[in-house]
Parts: structure tokens; C-alpha cells; sequence
């Protein structure tokens, strides 16, 4: 079977074969019009890793020491490998792909997976789509080889081992399985030569002389076994990609497009019953440069109106720092966080449209992280925390909200009050009993007498905090209505006389 011409191909390997060359030429750092070599120590030896291929047509290669190498070309180019910059610039040529597909695995240490499923038909087919992304990357300076087929294995083998033209898979050497040197040279040791004889063998026989790692190399190439590959960047759950015939430069022009696009998520998440919670609007440029807008909203949201009404705030608000000269030749919207739409009953009779709903706190909360940023926008939240002055705080807005707190007592009476002061205000209280109420206090050279009072609340200090002595609180009503939660720190009998402040005031 020809793995690369059936219909059903949905992976695109890449392989940059010359990656280490290519960075190097690209960057200015070797003599022009020589042959270029690199090298690493291995095995007490200096041995080549890569040629460009000026040095592959002298008969230079891969594996051969450095000595022998200079015997053949005493004019050549050599320069000591570099891994980790080798690494990142695969990784940039990864991130650079993602204008073709937002599934992109590196396959290191100079290879490229792309799951191009859904996506082909915007770049006229998968074979278009496999000649741009290879004339564009010999554009830039680096030599690929790229091929299609159903599963990873087959177009890793067809990438690294096939000549035009494309021969059928079970053609290729045993190499092209993905197999360790030491795999390949056992099978051709046992006298199998090609894939094909390996997988016309009888299969208990051979996976008990040669292990099963051959064989299930073959059927994740042949697609009988699933292959797990990590992306670059967790796959969203739901995406939409455009390309643009001609670049766009104008930020109204980028809006038509993120449009389009949010209709076409919008449809998508209709069918899974969800809406996006979290978005990624990313921005290629022709300069090869990724620009993300996020956004986030406070519920899940499909409607194309709200989103674009987030989207052209952020926008908006960035537009100078897009920096998109050279234009902008795709778009693609990321939906990276979704959750279930519950169906909402309508009433008969429409509600109060002075009334403040849920909905209407959300769309303000959404339009000024927005333009002001996620972070700038806080709400009140509740920790557990035994110290009333340790129990609030606040986060960031477009978060579910907090549930429990302090809860209402009897007769829907709060037990915690709305206001509290930080640090608790200092009283002069005067009670009946030591342990008891107070019957009056002073408080901002005001006396205020005690008609009804409520407690003790008695929370003990922190063990964790050397000092922190135990509170008796209290709600408690004066003659004029006014209500107040006052505690006394300290007990009777110790050391330090106790203390009465005033903590919050109840509305």
C-alpha cells in the first residue's frame, strides 16, 4: 500500500535534515563559499552530526570523524555542535507552523509531526499544503523533506526514507520504523531487510526472537496501534483557522476576520451544548511572528456579539503594540477552556429591566478585564481562616463565585458583619458579670448604651502564632438601633488584663 496516496492522510511529517548547518549559515557566524561541518565528542572521538550540503556533495557524512573528514576537504568549515540552540530553533519552526495547525509535535532532534485534520482544505489540499510548508521553509534557509499519511510512523518513514517517486511502505528499509541501532542491527542480523518482510513473518515467532518493540513500531505505522504523541501545546478543544489571500494591516480588517472566525467556533460549540470560558486569538504575521490575544469571560459564552465585543476591546486597547507591519496572512481562534451551557427556563412576564441581573454583572466584568487587563479586576472572596481580619480577600473577577462564608443565623440574622475594620478599633466596655456581654461602651468618645446582645462567639488564638490571645465576640443593638460586633481579647484570670474592641458594624 502506498501509505502516502490514500485520501485518509491527516499527518504531515517533517524532517530538517540539515537543522544544525542551516541555524549556523542562517546566522552569519561561518565562511562563506566552504563547505560547513559540525561536530561532538562521542566515544572519546570527534565525530561529524551534520553537513550542509556543500560538504554532502564532497562525500562528507554523518558519523564520520573529524580527522578523516579534514583528510578529504582540508578547507572545511567546522564548527562544535550545539544542542540546546539546535532545540530551540526547532522549537521556533514548530511555533511557526502553528499558521498551518494548532496540533504541532516536535519531534526532536530535527523533526516535525503536524495534525493537519480539518485544516488541508484551507491551503488547497493536502499536497498544497505539504509544498508550502517546504518551499517556505527553504525560503528561510532551512532544507525539509515532508510527507502525508494516515499515521505519524508511516509519514516519518516516508519523510526520512522515500524517493519520488513515493514507493509503498512496505518497500522501506527496517529503519524507517523508528527503531535504536541496536533493533535494526539484531533484524538484519536475523536477515530482514524491509518492512514488508517483517510484517509478512509470522508474528509470535518473531516477536519472541527480535522483542516486541519492532513490532509495535509496525502496527503504529500500518494504524492497528494507537501512537501517543505530546503536542508543542495542548490541543484545544475547539479551534477555527483562516487564511488570508492577501495580508491584512488594518485593525477593522483583523476584526472582519476574528468575525468569521467566532461564528465558526460559535457553530462548533453549539454542537457540544458549551460555551468558551477562555479564548486565544493567535495573529501570523508574514514576518513569521505570533501575536495572541486572550480573553476570558466570567460564564460560558457562545454568542458571536459578546465575544467580538471582548475581542474588539482588547484589540483596540493593543492595537500599537500588534506590531504588524508586514501584514497579517492567518488568523486562528482557540477556544482553550470550555464549559457545559445548562438551559436557562424563560419566564411568561419579562423581568425588571432596572433589576441587575447575573448576566449583566458578568458582561461588565468581562468588557473590563478586557480593556483593563484580567488582573484589574477583583472581587471579594472568603478563605478559611479562623481570624474574621484573615477570612476576606480578593481575586481575579472572571472566576466562578466563592461559595459558603459566614452563613445567616436565626431569623436570617447575619453572623458576620458587612464592614470590618482592619485593625480592630479600641473600646471601653463595661459588662455585668467578668465573662459576660456589655451592658455600655465608649467608642470615638461616644457612650452608647446596650440594649440587646447576642454571644459569645469564642474563637481561640492561632497555636501557630506565639501570643495570639482568644476572643469572645458579640453582636449586640444600642438604644438608637445601631448594631455592632464587638469582642473581648483575653480572659479573665491571666496574665494581661483583658481588652473590648469593636471589629465590624452589621448594616
Amino acid at each position: 500500500m502506498n501509505a502516502a496516496s490514500t485520501n485518509e492522510a491527516h499527518w504531515l511529517a517533517i524532517v530538517l535534515p540539515r537543522l544544525a548547518t542551516d541555524r549556523l549559515i542562517r546566522s552569519g557566524r561561518t565562511p562563506e563559499a566552504q563547505p560547513l561541518a559540525v561536530y561532538a565528542k562521542e566515544a572519546n572521538a570527534f565525530l561529524l552530526t551534520g553537513v550542509d550540503a556543500h560538504a554532502s556533495a564532497l562525500g562528507l557524512r554523518v558519523g564520520m570523524s573529524l580527522a578523516d573528514a579534514r583528510a578529504i576537504h582540508p578547507r572545511l568549515a567546522v564548527a562544535e555542535a550545539e544542542p540546546q540552540e539546535d532545540a530551540r530553533t526547532l522549537d521556533h519552526i514548530a511555533a511557526w507552523c502553528g499558521r498551518f495547525t494548532p496540533v504541532v509535535v516536535v519531534d526532536a532532534p530535527d523533526g516535525l509531526f503536524l495534525d493537519i485534520t480539518g485544516c488541508a482544505h484551507l491551503f488547497g489540499g493536502e499536497d498544497a499544503l505539504r509544498d508550502q510548508v517546504v518551499a517556505r521553509l527553504s525560503a528561510q534557509g532551512f532544507a525539509a523533506r515532508a510527507a502525508l499519511a494516515p499515521t505519524p510512523g508511516a509519514a516519518w518513514a516516508l519523510a526520512r526514507y522515500a524517493t519520488l517517486p513515493l514507493p509503498a511502505l512496505s518497500s522501506l528499509p527496517i529503519e524507517a520504523l523508528r527503531l535504536d541501532d541496536e533493533a535494526a542491527s539484531l533484524l538484519r542480523r536475523l536477515g530482514f531487510k524491509t518492512i514488508g518482510q517483517i510484517a509478512a513473518a509470522p508474528r509470535s515467532s518473531f516477536t519472541a526472537r527480535a522483542g516486541e518493540r519492532a513490532m509495535q513500531r509496525l502496527d503504529q505505522a500500518l494504524g492497528r496501534a494507537r501512537e501517543a504523541l505530546c503536542p508543542r501545546r495542548p490541543a484545544p478543544p475547539v479551534f477555527a483557522l483562516v487564511r488570508f489571500l492577501e495580508p491584512l494591516f488594518s485593525v477593522e480588517a483583523i476584526l472582519e476576520a476574528t468575525a468569521t472566525l467566532c461564528v465558526d467556533a460559535s457553530e462548533k460549540l453549539d454542537l457540544r451544548g458549551a460555551g468558551a470560558r477562555r479564548c486565544g486569538l493567535h495573529l501570523f504575521g508574514v514576518d513569521g511572528c505570533d501575536r495572541v490575544i486572550e480573553i476570558g469571560a466570567s460564564r460560558p459564552e457562545r454568542d458571536v456579539k459578546t465575544l467580538m465585543r471582548l475581542f474588539r476591546e482588547k484589540l483596540t486597547s493593543t492595537a500599537e503594540n500588534l506590531n504588524a507591519e508586514f501584514g497579517i496572512e492567518a488568523a486562528r481562534l482557540d477556544i482553550t477552556a470550555l464549559e457545559r451551557i445548562e438551559g436557562v427556563n424563560q419566564a411568561l412576564v419579562a423581568e425588571n429591566e432596572t433589576q441587575v441581573s447575573a448576566e449583566k454583572i458578568a458582561a461588565i466584568v468581562d468588557v473590563l478585564g478586557a480593556r483593563l487587563g484580567p488582573r484589574r479586576v477583583m472581587a471579594p472572596m472568603l478563605r478559611d481562616a479562623h481570624a474574621p481580619e484573615r477570612a476576606g480577600g480578593w481575586r481575579a473577577a472572571p472566576l466562578p463565585p466563592c461559595e459558603g462564608g459566614a452563613g445567616e443565623g436565626r431569623e436570617s440574622v447575619p453572623r458576620r458583619p458587612l464592614t470590618l475594620f482592619s485593625p480592630a478599633q479600641t473600646i471601653d466596655a463595661i459588662a455585668t458579670v467578668p465573662d459576660g456581654p456589655p451592658i455600655r461602651f465608649r467608642w470615638r468618645r461616644v457612650l452608647r448604651e446596650v440594649t440587646r446582645a447576642e454571644g459569645p462567639e469564642r474563637i481561640c488564638g492561632d497555636w501557630l502564632r506565639s501570643g495570639a490571645l482568644t476572643r469572645d465576640y458579640y453582636r449586640v443593638e444600642d438604644a438608637q438601633g445601631r448594631r455592632y460586633w464587638l469582642y473581648r481579647e483575653g480572659l479573665y484570670g491571666e496574665d494581661a488584663a483583658p481588652r473590648w474592641f469593636v471589629h465590624g458594624l452589621f448594616a
